[in-house]
């Protein structure tokens, strides 16, 4: 039985910084500093004004419980100290100040100190987040209960940045932190800083200022020795033209020294820099959630390592045979290693003589449930996308007729366009091409391809705005990941077509962007749980180059690194997505998120680690997209979170990949619709080649019935696949709600498309617009509060693409009644293509304004009061199309119009709003009604007993 073996070191990689998502509001620089040198007013805390404000710290960011406080006698040496406190995971506790840069048109560094406790933090933890210019930075992150310790770093202020600001910050924890002692200062010598995570990592950045010149290279050293002198026994990373590396190599309760060495491409040292000591937690903060196996040959033999989820205990046991191992069928497989009473990671190597042939694998707990599995990967190049016989199904197709084969012109067209047809940011647009070039490269073999690929590649990180300091907006690090996956495509399939000296250059642009990323820390990614589209970028991006560089050149298996990568993304797949593929942040960021992520997530899979396959298939982002993606003219499509009114369907080609096998042929159909020849490299890597489009009308019941999800509180709702005067709605409600776009103003939210029109938009990113709004307002407001909604019942209607929902959004609006019951009959009726039944009804001590609005795309005309049966009126039109809309039991309720936007109001305790809506073309029917019952045809809708409505058979 083989005898198990410590992973190697990481061989180092540069970094960049974390990104801000939110801005801070600017003050006026401090007239003069605590003491000498210290940039920072008032950082010993020992100021406090008779109203308990902080003098020197005027921005606030408290929300929920979160307090800030100066607490007497609370300081390491007895002094005053800052107390922020957070009962409450979803506040905050949070206050600011701006440190001026002392020469914002020149690279400048500053070292951060600061004294911190945490006394019974719960979660995430606290931290000083520095933002706002340019290598924003999480400095001195602390969770569990802990003594005083001292954080330090060196952060980066970029060209044309005026003002370091920096956030002392507790969220997503509950308990208390403690600071004391913040100073900013200056750096003008040779100098490196060092940032100790909780979770055993050291973020290490540094500084040169007396070189005229760049360097070429840096060495990085560390020592348990505070006097040693640098050398090859204590270097542990070589990184090209950086100013980051993260040190994950490190031990508990050990105190390290490190200095960085500049040297020249002819390897002469330029300069030293100053040491630097920082001592390890006693014990790592392990966040781990996801199990992890990957399995990679290694000549004749094979490297085997796990990493499983925090608190997992052996022994665990190693298990090889045929493909079915990787599958989790252990019948026939062998076991080849029992590992330690307690063992969350480990690693084995494999003679050839030990692997016997297997290409298969599995680690299992003590009692043989089975916790991870991967499938043996090569080191060959291409290793992702170009994988098995899709390289023959894609030349075979563009020989024929159809999609697949527009769709490869389409590439061939972008590329000779050149950088014109990328419109994307610096880096990215070269990055892209490259990529491009690279897949024709694969496709045909033409030379000239890789060729190309191979200066877009350089030309990508020499323009790269974070990496290349030329940058300083809070999205660096998305920047930097946006182009890391398609530098990640381009470099794996084209290694084949570069010479040696292309792909060691190749490299070491690639080492650059992955070390920036390794240290890209920011609260959007790391925060527990990762909702937001921020880690699916930044860490699915990185994921995408490791696996496409492991074991070439300077870059080692990453044997650390990629469990923690899988973990972060796998954590996203499950808490960002419903089983129905709902996104809370909407279709664009879905397309967004998930256009990075893909293929990093399927290159995992390409690579054998069986980590993520079922997450990435578990949500259903086919029929998602099929409720929500119209075939109108303008791609039009149903609207929640920032999602933009119109713009096509998200991630398309990706989808392919994860499209369950009973809708694979009702999505083609309508990606063949709607998207046809795009020049997506990915729709043709994934295209369901051998598959019959179907009309999804005639599709599996997941595509044709209404998806009703009741976890986030989102419906969709759709009469048919046909053309521009399908009939789609949405109804949202927010029973959750994570970090991000967290869709405030959704409660109550309706989208509702046909006839080629958007009769009711929402705002996406334009919230200050409340014309743009389809929704109710209390005294002219969105919801305050969101995420605890509640759904008390959601119906489908057999035969069609309706349903029945019933609401309670009291909890977002704050009130003590807020409820919607929705009938969407997808039937024609009397002479409607489509109705759509409302009563939304609100009640509370207090009187409020309540408004109940419609927002039409623009160019609709709109007409209201006159009345039918005692119900008011009111009218859309555009070209032909109408919606007409009935307002039951009118009285004191005041119709108007303001911006394109339809309002009902009423004022009071109570409000009560009783609305029929039917949408077609030509004539608009008229209908009777009798108090609370409306009748249209032969079907009467009973507005206060709409969850008793039974449609006849559509």
């Amino acid at each position: 039985m083989p005898r198990a073996t410590p992973a190697p070191l990481l061989r180092a990689a540069v970094v960049g910084a974390a990104v801000a998502g939110s801005l801070a509001v600017s003050v006026p620089a401090p007239a003069c500093a605590e003491t000498t040198g210290n940039l920072i007013v008032n950082g010993d805390f020992e100021q406090v004004s008779a109203d308990g404000s902080i003098p020197g710290w005027p921005q606030s960011e408290n929300r929920g419980t979160g307090r800030a406080t100066v607490v007497d006698g609370a300081g390491p040496d007895g002094s005053r100290a800052l107390a922020l406190d957070l009962g409450d995971a979803d506040g905050k506790a949070a206050i600011g100040q701006d440190v001026p840069n002392v020469a914002p048109s020149t690279f400048q560094a500053y070292r951060i100190t600061f004294d911190e406790r945490a006394v019974g933090l719960d979660g995430y933890g606290g931290d000083l987040w520095a933002r706002n210019f340019g290598q924003d930075a999480v400095v001195g992150r602390l969770t569990g209960d802990t003594g005083w310790r001292r954080a330090s770093a060196v952060v980066l202020a970029r060209p044309g940045a005026p003002a370091v600001n920096l956030l002392l910050a507790l969220e997503q924890s509950t308990g208390r932190l403690l600071v004391d002692n913040v100073r900013v200062e200056h750096v003008t010598d040779d100098t490196v800083g060092a940032d100790v995570q909780p979770t055993g990592q050291v973020q290490l950045t540094w500084y040169f200022p007396g070189l005229g010149t760049t360097p070429a290279v840096y060495e990085v050293h560390r020592s348990t020795d505070p006097d040693f002198t640098p050398g090859t026994e204590n270097l542990i990373g070589r990184v090209p033209r950086a100013w980051t590396m993260e040190d994950s190599a490190v031990a508990p309760g050990r105190t390290y020294t490190y200095k960085v060495v500049a040297l020249d491409a002819d390897g002469n040292k330029l300069a030293t820099s100053a040491p630097e000591t920082a001592t390890m937690p006693s014990s790592f903060l392990d966040e781990q959630r996801v199990d992890v196996l990957t399995a990679t040959q290694t000549g004749k033999g094979a490297r085997l390592d796990w990493r499983l989820a925090a608190g997992s205990k052996g022994p665990v046991k190693v298990y090889a045979g045929g493909p079915e191992v990787a599958d989790g069928r252990l019948g026939k497989a062998r076991k080849i290693l029992t590992e330690g009473a307690r063992k969350t990671s480990g690693a084995v190597t494999l003679t050839e003589k030990e692997l016997k042939g297997a290409t298969g694998f599995a680690v299992t707990s003590e009692h043989g449930r089975v916790l991870a599995t991967a499938t043996l990967a090569g080191l060959q190049h291409p290793r992702t996308g170009f994988t098995g016989d899709r390289t023959a199904r894609i030349r075979a197709a563009i020989q024929q007729p159809g999609i697949p084969r527009s769709t490869y012109g389409s590439i061939v067209n972008r590329v000779a366009k050149g950088l014109p047809g990328y419109n994307y940011a610096p880096g990215e647009a070269q990055a892209t091409w490259a990529r491009d070039a690279a897949f024709l490269y694969q496709v045909g073999q033409d030379p000239a391809y890789a060729q190309l690929a191979y200066e877009q590649v350089i030309a990508a990180g020499d323009t790269m705005r974070f990496i290349n300091g030329t940058g300083y907006s809070g999205s660096t690090a998305l920047e930097t990941a946006n182009a890391a996956a398609p530098l990640a495509s381009a470099y794996d399939w084209a290694y084949n077509g570069w010479t040696p000296d292309q792909r060691t250059k190749a490299q070491q642009v690639l080492q650059r962007v992955a070390a920036y990323l390794e240290v890209s820390y920011h609260p959007n990614t790391d925060l527990p749980k990762h909702y937001s589209n921020w880690t699916a970028v930044v860490r699915g991006g990185e994921l995408a180059l490791r696996i496409a560089t492991r074991g070439d050149g300077p870059f080692d298996l990453a044997e650390r690194r990629i469990p923690y990568l899988v973990d972060a993304v796998g954590q996203h797949l499950d808490n960002a997505y419903s089983d129905l593929g709902f996104d809370q942040e909407g279709l664009d960021y879905l397309s967004y998120g998930l256009g990075v992520a893909g293929p990093g997530v399927n290159g995992s899979i390409d690579a054998g680690i069986g980590a993520l396959e079922e997450k990435w298939r578990r949500p259903d982002f086919a029929a998602d997209v099929l409720h929500s993606v119209s075939a109108q003219p303008d791609n039009a499509r149903v609207q929640w979170g920032v999602t933009t009114r119109t713009g096509g369907e998200p991630i398309p080609g990706l989808i392919f990949s994860q499209v369950p096998a009973d809708e694979k042929a009702a999505y083609l159909w309508q990606y063949e619709k709607t998207v046809g020849a795009s020049s997506d490299v990915w729709a043709l890597l994934y295209y369901p080649y051998g598959t019959a489009a179907q009309d999804p009308d005639q599709g599996p019941p997941s595509v044709r019935g209404a998806l009703l999800d009741d976890r986030p509180g989102s419906y969709l709702f759709r009469n048919r696949y046909q053309d521009a005067d399908d009939v789609l709605v949405g109804l949202q409600n927010r029973n959750d709600l994570h970090t991000g776009w967290n869709g405030v103003g959704d409660t109550f939210a309706l989208s509702l498309l046909g006839q080629d029109v958007t009769w009711a938009q929402q705002p996406a990113k334009s919230t200050s617009s409340p014309e743009l709004f389809s929704k109710p307002f209390v005294d002219g407001k969105v919801e305050p509060v969101s995420g605890k909604g509640k759904t008390l019942r959601a119906q489908a209607y057999a035969g069609q693409g309706g349903g029945f929902v019933s609401l309670d959004g009291s909890a977002n609006y704050q009130l003590v009644k807020a409820r919607r019951d929705a009938v969407v009959d997808l039937r024609a009726v009397g002479g409607a293509d489509s109705v759509i039944a409302v009563h939304d009804s609100f009640a509370d001590s207090a009187a409020h304004t309540y408004t109940w609005q419609l927002a039409p795309e623009p160019g609709t005309a709109i007409t209201y009061g006159a009345t039918e049966s005692g119900s008011a009126t009111f009218l859309f039109k555009k070209g032909d199309a109408w919606l007409k809309g009935w307002v039951l039991n009118p009285e004191g309720t005041v119709l108007s119009s303001d911006k394109g936007a339809f309002k009902a109001t009423r004022t009071g305790t109570a409000a009560d709003f009783r609305i029929v809506l039917a949408v077609g073309k030509g004539t608009p029917p008229v209908a009777t009604a009798d108090g609370g019952r409306l009748t249209l045809g032969g079907t009467t809708y009973d507005l206060d007993h709409l969850d008793g409505y039974a449609p006849a058979a559509g």
